[in-house]
């Protein structure tokens, strides 16, 4: 199952798949973000959680250009919740280079951080490890 969303310009800035063999769904966001974008396609990743089921998401935002702050309320208060009830357990979260990008996911986690397991990370390699560890503390929820 993959997923492309493209802004109006036709430029994709969200891919959405299910990574079979981790069992993980990867968000891979690119570019610059508006409220507008980031509403849009987390809609979208929630689709995908709700069809799966599946208690690991790894989110990508390495390649993502400035902040994306502004849709922190409405993931608070929209997202969130439809997305535990869809089962979402563990949430890894590359942030983006730059201070704007590592603000914005710092001010997710503040609002989120209590309500789901999740964590911050600066590379791919130990997100992925932190979701496999969770894996193997929980062999309930991991089925690849």
């Amino acid at each position: 199952m993959r997923q492309e969303f493209a802004n109006s310009y036709g430029s994709t800035y969200l891919t959405v798949e299910y990574d079979h063999q981790n069992n993980w769904i990867y968000n891979d966001w690119h570019g610059l973000l508006s409220t507008a974008d980031v509403i849009e396609g987390a809609t979208g990743v929630l689709h995908v959680l709700e069809q799966l089921r599946c208690p690991y998401m790894l989110n990508d935002n390495t390649a993502v250009l400035g902040s994306w702050k502004q849709a922190n309320e409405w993931i608070e208060q929209h997202w969130i919740p439809p997305a535990l009830s869809a089962g979402l357990q563990y949430y890894a979260h590359i942030v983006a280079p730059g201070v704007f990008g590592q603000a914005s996911a710092e001010d997710l986690h503040l609002r989120a951080g209590l309500r789901i397991e999740m964590r911050l990370f600066e590379n791919g390699p130990e997100a992925r490890h932190w979701l496999r560890t969770m894996q193997q503390a929980n062999p309930q929820t991991a089925r690849a």
